[in-house]
């Protein structure tokens, strides 16, 4: 089993770590604050005896921050402390893969808890409140890991070994705070597909060969009758008897042909089978189920779990769609007292399940924002009464563009139905150099500006996966136990949160690359959002230089904090200046 090895180079939040340590006791004191023996002290009856679950998810949570080279050596000094035995590493992995723990549970009393004692320190009135829904690829080096899967990243556009992380994340309106997920597997689109068309091919096959045996049962029947009246003909020579010998012999003649069509149909059809079986052998040797051969998925590491279990719920959840998730989610945050005014979404995860979801929650005033493709998804305007695909809408109603100075920004706004539900969609251009986008709402009184305001908050999701990827281990685990994947991602989301925290009482701002360099200069939401959109013309300026897409431009400007450091030193003199007037 490997060890989950520190990283050397923290980078933001190398200003956390000094050689004395005194960061760590300063982050073991934050964490008192969470009131963690009553998060964790519900499941100590898991351990009979020897250290507590308590102590040992403590020393977990600020391990990182002491400079141990590994779990092994901190668990040694820290633990070997507590009596005659020698400390190991066996602790953790006892807690980390215990199928017993809801990992789930100690997340959101953690995140409850911290929205509590931050609403102590800065003030959120008034504030957009939003659930953030996006998912990102953990990659694994073992292929031998539990549920892993071959899995495409759709913003690196290549594969990877690994999970794919969907998050729900909760914006109080400074922060994001990471409150549930879920680790998916994917099963290959290519043999799924090769495997649906196969099938049903099969089924017209045999549909094909009970239709030709049918009628050709039905044809013999008509045979035995002709040759019946052909021996009774030729016993006696009765008018009657030749007459209707005379039809049952057009009768057969027409039958056989019918019956040479229908075995011409099956044959056919059973050729097709053929060439679709031959493809899903092709499909099963170079994009095998979940990219992984029969072989492989056999010597993947296997557990038997209590179905009344959280570990076989989680579990579970690996090959559940995400669109099931992303609904389950956001009833069990509505249910644990979350308020929010937004869930927003990328286009990846849009669907009219989610949007039926959403508007079951309309009495608590929880609203849509989300980015939709520009595809065959129809929607039925709401002047003409006509279905129209996005693209059509949008010529459509070009007529009705309207400038933006604050976005630089050309939109047109179109109230539509979807699914037979009132909603808007806006068609957004960004610059000259981005292409049309489409955002849907069922805000109906939302403005262009509040949209994209609101809409921005989504990218805080991007930053906590850079930093949390980056700095807090988040996905490096590499035991084989899904149990124990859950549970390392869990204290990578609760280290976040206690950092958010930290930060917050001894720095007074919060995490997040792009937006602490936004909000360095003010604390002041009215400033901090002036400072956006600067940053926003400084974006769309560069778009329109190089002529590239905006949206994609901010994406990795988001995601790359030296790109980030870099533009914002270049036109910090501009910030200074627009601040000062």
């Amino acid at each position: 089993m490997q060890h989950m090895k520190n990283t050397e180079n923290l980078g933001e939040f190398q200003k956390f770590i000094d050689s004395d340590s005194k960061t760590g006791l300063c982050l073991e004191d934050t964490l008192r604050f969470f009131d963690i023996q009553r998060i964790f002290g519900q499941f100590e009856s898991i351990k009979q005896s020897g250290i507590r679950v308590t102590l040992i998810m403590t020393n977990l949570m600020v391990m990182m921050f002491y400079r141990s080279r590994n779990i092994h050596s901190y668990f040694s000094r820290q633990f070997g402390k507590l009596g005659d035995r020698e400390g190991s590493k066996n602790p953790y992995y006892d807690v980390l893969g215990n199928e017993h723990i809801s990992w789930r549970t100690i997340l959101y009393l953690f995140a409850k808890r911290y929205l509590n004692l931050s609403a102590r320190i800065t003030k959120y009135s008034g504030k957009i409140r939003a659930l953030i829904f996006d998912d990102s690829p953990i990659e694994k080096s073992g292929k031998k890991i539990e549920a892993v899967s071959k899995m495409h990243d759709h913003v690196t556009s290549r594969y990877v070994f690994g999970y794919k992380l969907l998050i729900c994340g909760y914006w109080d309106g400074n922060n994001f705070i990471p409150v549930d997920f879920s680790l998916h597997r994917e099963r290959g689109g290519e043999l799924d597909k090769a495997r649906a068309k196969r099938n049903r091919t099969r089924r017209k096959a045999k549909q094909a060969e009970a239709t030709y045996r049918e009628h050709r049962a039905q044809h013999l029947e008509k045979r035995a009758v002709l040759n019946s009246l052909k021996e009774e003909m030729n016993a006696c020579s009765k008018k009657t008897i030749a007459v209707e010998f005379e039809k049952q012999e057009k009768r057969v003649s027409r039958s056989k042909k019918k019956q040479s069509r229908l075995r011409g149909k099956m044959k056919q059809a059973q050729t097709i089978l053929a060439e679709k079986e031959e493809l899903v052998r092709r499909k099963e040797k170079k994009a095998p189920l979940y990219g992984l051969t029969p072989s492989q998925r056999r010597k993947q590491f296997g557990k038997k779990r209590e179905k009344d279990t959280p570990g076989y719920e989680r579990r579970s959840e690996a090959d559940m769609s995400k669109t099931q998730s992303v609904i389950k989610m956001l009833s069990r945050a509505v249910k644990r007292g979350f308020e929010f005014d937004y869930v927003l979404f990328d286009s990846w995860f849009f669907s009219k399940e989610i949007l039926a979801h959403i508007e079951s929650f309309r009495t608590k005033g929880i609203k849509l924002i989300a980015m939709v493709k520009m595809g065959k998804n129809l929607y039925r305007d709401y002047l003409s009464d006509k279905e129209m695909d996005a693209t059509t809408l949008r010529k459509r109603y070009r007529n009705k563009e309207t400038r933006n100075r604050k976005f630089n920004a050309r939109y047109i706004k179109v109230p539509v139905w979807y699914d037979n539900r009132r909603v808007n969609l806006f068609f957004v251009k960004l610059g000259s150099g981005s292409k049309w986008k489409a955002f849907i709402t069922n805000d109906l009184e939302i403005g262009f500006n509040k949209l994209m305001e609101t809409y921005h908050i989504r990218w805080s999701c991007e930053v906590f996966f850079k930093d949390a990827k980056q700095h807090l281990q988040l996905g490096k685990c590499q035991c084989n136990n899904f149990d124990s994947q859950i549970g390392a991602t869990t204290l990578a989301m609760m280290q976040y949160i206690m950092l958010l925290l930290y930060k917050q009482r001894y720095y007074g701002q919060s995490l997040g690359s792009i937006f602490d360099l936004l909000s360095s200069q003010a604390e002041e939401e009215n400033i901090t959002r002036y400072l956006l959109e600067i940053f926003w013309e400084i974006v769309n300026g560069i778009g329109e230089i190089l002529k590239v897409d905006c949206w994609e431009l901010f994406g990795e400007i988001i995601r790359d904090n030296q790109k980030a450091e870099e533009i914002m030193r270049i036109f910090s003199p501009v910030f200074e200046k627009k601040l000062i007037a």
